[in-house]
């Protein structure tokens, strides 16, 4: 009996998911391998492992390893399909190096499991058991404890066949409570439990075993396995020489097998049971069948590896048309460098010069900003000159002002003091002219008229408003000028208002009093035609 479809938990763990996260290139690669993964289980080989063929040399050429181990494990697994194990044993020693020394151990792990997969179809049981025991022991390292029993399992089913049963069952034993989340490696086990009960000569259990089972076991994908259990009833029966019941399970077997690789073990079961029945002409028949079925698989293999041959040779053209392809790309690729580097060195010399240019511009602009705040510091130097020639003249100004304001204010002091001078002296006229006694002298009163006559005619008064010319220069002139309707005695009143003296004191130089002093400057007014809402101070600061 062959080994029962250990191969669809294999395929489970090769077709692995794309990596995300790489590059653009390595995504379409790992999209290469999928694709060709998928047209492997189509049984489309061909078109598969031109892809597989593909991937495997862009991976080769880029240095991906992850890439070129998928591509070439998955190669490995569709020579093994075909029935062609010289070329998938290549395959797979080629994908064991890369995982040896540039993955993980898992992915190493797959890699060993596989090959014992394909010495175990050649029957190469020692072979078998060295690769699936090298899987096991590096398992122990792993964090998925069911790979572990997945291996364990192997080992058990190759010590079966190698008639080992206390060795399989220390494996099965191991495996079964590491395997309980996985249905179809549960499943595994307990079919290999059921063929190590067998062996143990435990029918009994065997048989309560494999009927548990046998519910559980329907469908295509499961028609190998049921066909594997149905086979070992049969032989149980056979075992307690209920041979109609043996001959039941191996006819079913019959009615339920899909690969010819079963056709022999089924024929002998029936051979087997006819014997045991003394119905040999059946028992011969199904002799010959087996016989039969054993030239047929044989022409059958010789026909694949005929139809192998043909898809090698189909490879090789296609490996030679991608080397051509690759060769052509490179000369491209080359031609490509060629024009990435004029165009570089183009580019470079386009920057190159935009630099200079651009300097140039730099420095031009830091001339022209140079030249520009030095134009700009020189008219702020010349505004701040400016600044403080005005404020020198206006400090000038205001010396001379306060100078004027001075002397205005000794002149006012001096017309102020020749103001009380001469009311004291018309005071003291006044009271030697009423004093009969005084009247009674002519020459006092001769005196007294002389000292009169000096009071009107005093130089110092007139010197006053000579000085007044000197200090306040051209206002006489200027007022004149604009209003020559105005008297002396107006002229000399306005005088006194420039000098900002107060009515009182105006009064007291004019010898008169305040109000006719107020009455004065409305009467002035009206001689300038001054309007309502100017002053006549005003008007006057102004001349």
């Amino acid at each position: 009996m062959k080994l029962f479809r250990i191969i669809t938990v294999l395929f489970l763990i090769i077709s692995s998911p794309v990596i995300h996260g790489q590059s653009i290139n390595q995504i379409e690669c790992e999209k290469l391998i999928e694709r060709g993964i998928e047209l492997m289980f189509q049984k489309k080989h061909v078109q598969s492992l031109e892809l597989l063929v593909e991937a495997t040399s862009i991976a080769e050429d880029n240095n991906w390893p992850k890439q070129e181990f998928r591509a070439l494990l998955n190669t490995g697994s569709n020579y093994y399909l075909m029935s062609a194990f010289g070329e998938a044993l290549d395959y797979y020693l080629r994908a064991y190096e890369i995982a040896i020394t540039d993955l993980e151990t898992k992915d190493e792990l797959t890699v060993l499991n596989n090959i014992g997969i394909l010495y175990f179809q050649e029957e190469k049981l020692d072979k078998a058991k060295e690769y699936f025991q090298k899987a096991y022991n590096r398992s122990f390292n792993l964090d998925n404890k069911s790979k572990h029993g997945y291996y364990a399992i192997n080992l058990a089913l190759v010590a079966n066949k190698m008639n080992l049963p206390e060795e399989a069952s220390k494996y099965i034993e191991e495996a079964t409570p590491l395997v309980k989340d996985q249905p179809k490696v549960t499943t595994m086990a307990q079919l290999a439990e059921a063929e190590n009960l067998v062996i143990r000569k435990m029918y009994e259990p065997a048989k309560s075993l494999s009927l548990q089972l046998l519910p559980q076991l329907e469908g295509e994908a499961n028609a190998d396995n049921k066909v594997f259990i149905l086979l070992i009833l049969s032989r149980i029966s056979q075992e307690q020489n209920n041979y109609y019941l043996a001959l039941q399970y191996a006819q079913k077997a019959r009615q339920g097998s899909i690969a010819i690789e079963n056709r022999e073990d089924i024929y002998d079961a029936l051979s087997k049971a006819y014997v045991a029945l003394n119905n040999y002409d059946m028992a011969l028949k199904y002799k010959d069948s087996v016989l039969v079925a054993r030239d047929t698989l044989q022409q059958i293999r010789n026909n694949v590896r005929y139809e192998n041959n043909k898809i090698k040779f189909e490879l090789q053209n296609y490996a030679h048309q991608l080397s051509e392809s690759q060769l052509l790309l490179k000369k491209e690729r080359r031609f490509l460098y060629f024009i990435s580097a004029a165009a570089f060195l183009l580019l470079i010399s386009i920057i190159w010069i935009f630099r200079n240019n651009l300097i140039r511009h730099q420095q031009r602009k830091k001339i022209t900003e140079l030249e520009l705040e030095q134009e700009k510091s020189k008219r702020l130097l010349g505004e701040k000159q400016m600044r403080e020639q005005e404020a020198i003249v206006k400090l000038e100004q205001e010396r001379l002002k306060t100078e004027l304001d001075i002397k205005n204010r000794k002149l006012t002091s001096k017309a102020l003091y020749l103001s009380s001078r001469n009311e004291l002296i018309e005071e003291i006229v006044d009271t030697f002219t009423a004093n009969p006694q005084v009247k009674a002298q002519p020459e006092l009163v001769i005196q007294i008229k002389a000292l009169s006559k000096h009071l009107k005619k005093n130089s110092q008064l007139d010197s006053f408003f000579t000085h007044f010319e000197d200090v306040n220069p051209g206002f006489t002139n200027r007022l004149l000028k604009n209003n020559p309707d105005l008297t002396q005695q107006d002229v000399r009143f306005i005088i006194y208002l420039y000098m900002n003296l107060s009515n009182n004191e105006i009064a007291s130089l004019l010898n008169i009093t305040p109000q006719s002093c107020r009455k004065r400057k409305e009467r002035i007014r009206k001689k300038l035609n001054l309007p309502n809402e100017v002053s006549l101070s005003a008007y006057i600061a102004d001349i």
